[in-house]
């Protein structure tokens, strides 16, 4: 399965509200909400995003090293395609990971706070960025072996370098928050002060 082919199944279930699931082309990891369970009604939709949120931000934070290393080789016209597409095999495994979360983001989004739905926008817009100029990377140095130092493939590697910061900074802040507001609750809780104060 290609990036664009996740990221299509990924825009498609973002998308998506509670109605029925519709067929994809990208079928085999189709963000398609399961049938509620007994627990569905007791469930911490909202932890669980807070929680996806820390798994996205370390994944996020490989990927800009990974990204940052790439963007470098892009300046070395020495550099053979293999180092470089390393790198892109890296980026292309942790995008799609992040993927994969985003899927249970969107399925679950709708009993997420305002601020957790606006990042989850967020990650899908900055992770759309990277998986498309990740794909164009990757076929660029396909065909351009000994071209790498071409002005279009290293936009190619500023822009993935570019969005997994981004994305890395966005939700580093949205997993501060998170934190910040579970510790103002818990000190609210201990000295007695009401949740609406």
């Amino acid at each position: 399965m290609t990036l664009k082919s996740l990221f299509g199944t990924i825009a498609l279930s973002a998308a998506m509200t509670a109605a029925a699931p519709a067929a994809t082309k990208g079928a085999d990891c189709a963000c398609v909400p399961g049938k509620p369970t007994a627990a569905s009604a007791h469930w911490n939709f909202q932890g669980e995003t807070n929680h996806l949120f820390q798994q996205i931000r370390d994944e996020a934070q490989l990927a800009s090293y990974h990204a940052d290393k790439l963007a470098s080789f892009a300046q070395d016209p020495n550099l053979d395609w293999t180092v470089h597409s390393e790198q892109l095999a890296y980026l292309r495994t942790e995008i799609n990971d992040m993927g994969k979360k985003l899927c249970r983001l969107a399925q679950i989004r709708s009993a997420d706070a305002p601020w957790q739905q606006t990042e989850i926008k967020r990650i899908h817009r900055y992770l759309l960025f990277m998986a498309d100029s990740t794909d164009d990377a990757i076929l660029f140095g396909k065909t351009h072996t000994d071209a790498l130092w071409l002005p279009a493939y290293q936009r190619y590697t500023t822009v993935i370098f570019n969005q997994a910061e981004k994305l890395s900074h966005s939700v580093d802040q949205a997993v501060d928050y998170a934190g910040a507001s579970k510790e103002y609750k818990t000190l609210g809780k201990d000295l007695g002060v009401k949740s609406s104060s």
